[in-house]
């Protein structure tokens, strides 16, 4: 509102029907004596007269203007105020931001200036009133002197806002000389967000006139010239008419595109290739912005500028718009470090260093390591963004890693390949995929078999994935489900032996507000089918228990042990869990709160018995972030087996599901 009212002032939005005869001035009050002993308060104010004519409107300039020193010998006044009538109309806070009255409240003034504080104010309130559309509207501004409890005077101000005046008619013309449709009011009516009956809020006009380029480019009309809107006020009809001159122009066909300098790789076939878009569509405000938010989404840019540019004229009257891109470089080389803690997994330091652009276009290139007390990762990662198409993800890695968990002892050098379509915070894709091809040889010791065994394993796997997303948000949903389905066929050569299995599963998640509370579910089953458990390698097996599976109980801690009370794992899993997720503002802190109860099972058959459920409640903590929520959960096991701990604790970052 501050912005908007010396806009309007400058732009002259409101004009008279017909002109009002002026109406007279009284004269201003004789000077007090400088030796007066205490100054009388002023009187009540009348009611403000009928809004003058002729031309437009003279509102006045309302930007308070210091006050000059008293004048030697002036008395001192302090004074409260008091607002009424304004609060119902959503007026009070603008009054109190820009108010001569409100700004000097409480500091010694005199007579004079309480006066001239006292005109501004009127002159203020008038113009707020007729930025929502009420005209005519009465301001009585008194004063009291002090009484009773209050040692200062007070200035009351109350406004009775007078009649609501209403739009009754846009007249939306085009100029002399337009080359756009001759009678564009029936596209401009129907882009602009007044309509006939509306109240004449200056505001929504001012807000009306600032989109209505990008709605008509949104429209097809990306070079329109628009003509300042003149409104036409009836106070006797207390009504009023919008005019305005617009021509269209001619009607937009997308064009090619140019990248000026062709920065980080990205020529223009490339960016061609992420629009969506091709040459000769219908041009649309959206999809330029979406072609630049795409560009801004690769984090190679620390900013984007799409221009569009007129071209040619086709025999139809339609015009060819070019698009030129520019690009302002961001770092390319980026260090990441990262912690956690588990009370199974103990402390985990994670870091990487990556050059987002070292094979041009998109192709990024990660080191990364994992320092932890039951797990450790050297890899390399080519990860190519955009591969061939929009949101198509190549990626490429191998490395080596060690991991010594309850179940087995790994140790392991592998590659792996894949193709997808990504998903991200700026597009949630309802269908993302995945396909990939992985080889490892890994050595490794079975610490659930009798004289825990070490075995060398070749594996060879096909692992795809497919997912629907009806959910949200990417990584904080509160409304919606995913389905995913997982499958991976695997070889493995173990001791000149050989044989095949395949690993399936199926997760769902459901999302449902109730009130101030999300309500969460999660349901994940899956089976490994044509192998028993013991040939398997062991960390190919399904364990449960953990952060991402049935809290209370420490990784692997959930399923089959043997008489060393050492896991298993498992052919089959079951896993669901319930959370109830409260939000709240505290401390200048967007934070949560989170009551969850988790379930889970691992069975040595197929087929899931969900006979043995093991289950887990606990509570948690929320800190929401820009790049999504801090979780921290603390849980118990309801149904614990032998040396299970009594509570565990996780940190980590994300829902855990």
């Amino acid at each position: 509102m501050r912005q908007l009212i010396p806009a309007l002032l400058a732009a002259g939005l409101v004009a008279p029907a017909a002109p009002l005869p002026a109406q007279p001035v009284p004269p201003a009050p004789p000077p007090l004596p400088a030796d007066a002993a205490e100054p009388p308060l002023p009187g009540p104010d009348a009611p403000l007269p009928d809004l003058p004519g002729g031309a437009a409107l003279p509102w006045p300039d309302i930007t308070p203007q210091a006050d000059a020193e008293p004048e030697p010998g002036a008395a001192a006044i302090s004074y409260q105020v008091a607002v009424e009538g304004l609060d119902a109309l959503g007026l009070d806070d603008e009054f109190r931001g820009l108010s001569s009255l409100w700004l000097h409240r409480g500091e010694d003034t005199n007579l004079a200036q309480l006066g001239r504080r006292i005109a501004e104010d009127r002159d203020l309130v008038d113009l707020l009133l007729r930025s929502i559309g009420h005209y005519g509207g009465t301001v009585r501004i008194t004063t009291q002197p002090p009484a009773g409890n209050r040692r200062t005077s007070l200035v009351t101000v109350a406004v009775e806002p007078g009649p609501l005046y209403r739009i009754t008619d846009l007249v939306i013309s085009a100029p002399e000389g337009a080359v756009g449709p001759p009678d564009p009011g029936r596209i401009v009516s129907r882009l602009l967000p007044i309509r006939v009956g509306d109240p004449l809020d200056a505001a929504r006009v001012q807000s009306a006139q600032a989109s209505l380029p990008v709605r008509l480019a949104d429209a097809g009309y990306p070079f329109p010239r628009i003509g300042p809107p003149s409104i036409i006020v009836d106070h006797a009809g207390r009504d009023a008419v919008l005019r305005q001159e617009v021509d269209l122009g001619r009607r937009g066909l997308f064009g090619r595109i140019t990248v000026e300098p062709a920065a980080r790789g990205f020529d223009s076939a490339h960016v061609t290739m992420l629009a969506r878009f091709r040459p000769g569509d219908r041009y649309s405000e959206a999809g330029r912005d979406d072609l630049r938010r795409a560009l801004v989404q690769t984090g190679l840019f620390g900013g984007v500028a799409v221009t569009p540019v007129a071209g040619a004229i086709a025999d139809d009257g339609q015009q060819t718009v070019d698009l030129t891109v520019s690009t302002e470089p961001a770092p390319q080389r980026t260090i990441a470090l990262a912690g956690g803690f588990s009370t199974g997994q103990g402390v985990r330091l994670e870091g990487s260093w990556t050059h987002r652009n070292l094979a041009p276009p998109e192709g990024a290139f990660t080191a990364r390591a994992v320092a932890a007390e039951r797990e450790q990762l050297a890899q390399v990662e080519l990860r190519r963004r955009n591969f061939r198409r929009r949101d198509q993800l190549l990626l490429a890695s191998g490395g080596f890693s060690a991991s010594q968990q309850f179940a087995f002892a790994a140790e392991t050098i592998g590659v792996t390949a894949a193709l997808a379509r990504e998903s991200n915070i700026i597009w949630q894709k309802d269908w993302t995929w995945s396909i990939g091809a992985q080889a490892l040889v890994t050595s490794q010791r079975d610490r659930s078999a009798p004289g825990d065994p070490r075995r060398t394993f070749t594996v060879f796997a096909l692992p795809a994935s497919l997912t629907w997303d009806q959910s949200d948000d990417l990584l904080n949903p509160s409304r919606g489900f995913r389905l995913t389905t997982r499958l991976s066929p695997e070889f493995t050569l173990r001791n000149q032996s050989n044989f095949n299995y395949l690993k399936a599963q199926f997760e769902t998640t459901a999302y449902q507000p109730m009130g101030p509370l999300v309500l969460a579910g999660r349901f994940h089953i899956g089976s490994i089918i044509g192998a028993s458990r013991g040939v398997i390698a062991p960390d190919r097996r399904f364990y449960a228990g953990g952060g991402g599976s049935v809290r209370g109980y420490v990784f692997q801690g959930v399923g089959p042990r043997n008489a060393d009370n050492v896991p298993t794992g498992g052919n089959s899993l079951t896993e669901l869990a319930v959370e109830a997720r409260y939000r709240f503002q505290a401390l200048g802190q967007d934070l949560g709160l989170v009551a969850f109860l988790d379930a889970g099972e691992v069975s040595t058959g197929t087929t899931p018995a969900f006979d043995r459920l093991s289950l887990g409640a606990g509570i948690g903590a929320r800190v929401y972030t820009g790049f999504g929520p801090v979780r921290i959960d603390i849980a118990t096991p309801i149904n614990p087996q032998r040396g299970d701990p009594r509570l565990v604790f996780y940190v980590s970052i994300g829902q855990a599901f």
